[in-house]
């Protein structure tokens, strides 16, 4: 029911001014011209996405913004050979009016697939009705904006960022991307009843941005969760091509649903309600940012956006592997048997190599042979250690993506050590190491490694000469 009201006030007050109708029936009206038919799924690069781009112009000159560029809102550019094309705005401000706060949201979405539309009302239909009426309710407060206000509805989003990423260069070059003080893409902000709760990813890259987005909740009702970076580097959305050149930013969204990247992401779906709650509490950050002169970057950056890894990392880390005993005056080799590790994990990292040492503890099995009678049934042996691997790396000097390989040594000290069935009476050396070797891949601060050792020296003193055989080793570390 609520749904259709919704619709019954779009049609009722289609002819009439915008200005007539309230900031919720706004929303749903922008959400539903973007997710019709229509426009079918505003594929980037095609004439559905320029008939959304105009439309977008229209309600930026409703609400007063001035193009950011000559007489122009359209900032073309090319990609792969095809041109896209931003729409940017801009509200001038006072006394601090070369300073900059950002306020994105793409408008493109998936287009027609295999015949079906793809209408993409919560990604992000939502994000970019928000985004004209927070420049609407902007504009209207203009005077007591400092800082001037850029609003962008970026393109190719959906293709990889190319709209934010373009915008990112293009103010480089035009002002200096220092003077822009935040940057937020509201991206999926269509399901606030559904996911119950606001989501502001990145507070951590503003000084005191914690308080200052939970106070600013508090007069709106809203619940809020915060986020201190951006952590995940399988998702990404607009704010990347800013935080990787150190710009504070903020990514805003109500979450996924079942609906993300779906025929079935569609205009009745989404909570107005909420939206426009979620509006007005972005209009009000945005213009805290804009009028508090004291409003700055933290000088934090969230580990996917840096670029290059940290000169010192440190992190948790465990691993299973498995290892043999070898007899080589005998020609035997027994069967491994479970091993596992669990300990601390560090790194130096430098441009292209790196060190890394590892404090664990560890238990290490094997089959181990019957010596009397010789062809009886063999047992288990198991020690205990102190294990300190070190490494060599040469690295990749990406701390989002990225390998490594490496070489070194380790040491042992062995503490305690059991038999399963009759100890042959063998002195265990307590001082056990040799030669290592590992290689791996990273994504931020999750590792995945493979190791290997090649011990050196006996496993036991004045008993028939047996080692360790090369054992291998999965381990997954954490780097904070």
């Amino acid at each position: 029911m609520k749904k259709l009201t919704y619709l019954l006030l779009i049609l009722a007050f289609a002819g009439g001014s915008a200005l007539a109708q309230t900031r919720s029936e706004r929303l749903a009206e922008y959400v539903y011209y973007f997710a019709s038919d229509s426009l079918k799924g505003r594929g980037a690069g095609t004439a559905s996405a320029a008939k959304a781009r105009e439309y977008i112009i229209q309600r930026y000159k409703e609400c007063g913004l001035k193009p950011l560029s000559g007489n122009d809102f359209h900032i073309y550019f090319q990609k792969g050979g095809t041109q896209y094309c931003n729409v940017v705005g801009i509200i001038e401000g006072t006394d601090l009016k070369d300073e900059y706060i950002v306020l994105g949201a793409h408008y493109d979405h998936l287009g027609v697939k295999r015949g079906k539309i793809y209408p993409g009302a919560d990604d992000n239909a939502s994000g970019s009705a928000a985004l004209i009426e927070i420049a609407r309710e902007l504009a209207a407060r203009k005077g007591q904006l400092h800082r001037s206000v850029i609003i962008a509805a970026f393109d190719a989003e959906e293709l990889g960022l190319y709209g934010s990423t373009n915008l990112a260069e293009y103010l480089d070059a035009a002002v200096g991307l220092d003077k822009v003080k935040l940057m937020m893409s509201v991206d999926m902000v269509g399901r606030y009843g559904t996911n119950g709760a606001l989501t502001l990813e990145g507070v951590a890259t503003i000084r005191d941005g914690k308080r200052i987005a939970k106070e600013a909740a508090a007069k709106h009702t809203l619940k809020l969760k915060t986020k201190d970076f951006e952590t995940s580097v399988f998702t990404a959305t607009d704010t990347e091509g800013f935080a990787k050149r150190q710009v504070p930013t903020l990514a805003v969204s109500t979450g996924l649903h079942p609906q993300y990247h779906k025929p079935t992401d569609k205009a009745d779906l989404i909570d107005y309600e909420g939206l426009d709650k979620v509006t007005g509490y972005l209009t009000d950050f945005a213009s805290q940012a804009a009028s508090d002169p004291e409003f700055a970057a933290s000088g934090k950056v969230a580990r996917k956006h840096l670029g290059k890894n940290r000169v010192f990392e440190a992190g948790v880390t465990g691993s299973l592997g498995n290892a043999a005993i070898s007899f080589p005056k005998a020609d035997l080799s027994t069967k491994g048997r479970m091993d596992y590790t669990v300990g601390l994990t560090s790194r130096l990292n430098f441009d292209g190599f790196g060190f890394q040492v590892d404090a664990l503890w560890e238990s290490a099995s094997s089959r181990f042979p019957s010596l009397d009678p010789v062809f009886g049934p063999a047992q288990d042996y198991t020690q205990r250690s102190l294990t300190v691997p070190a490494y060599l790396l040469l690295l990749s000097d990406s701390s989002e993506l990225g390998a490594f390989v490496g070489f070194g040594g380790y040491y042992s000290y062995v503490y305690s050590h059991s038999f399963s069935k009759a100890d042959p009476g063998w002195t265990v050396n307590p001082h056990q190491g040799g030669l290592a070797a590992n290689f791996g891949i990273r994504a931020a601060g999750l590792v995945l490694e493979w190791s290997f050792r090649w011990q050196m020296g006996d496993l036991f003193i004045g008993a028939q000469e047996a080692r360790i055989q090369p054992a291998t080793y999965l381990k997954l570390s954490w780097l904070f």
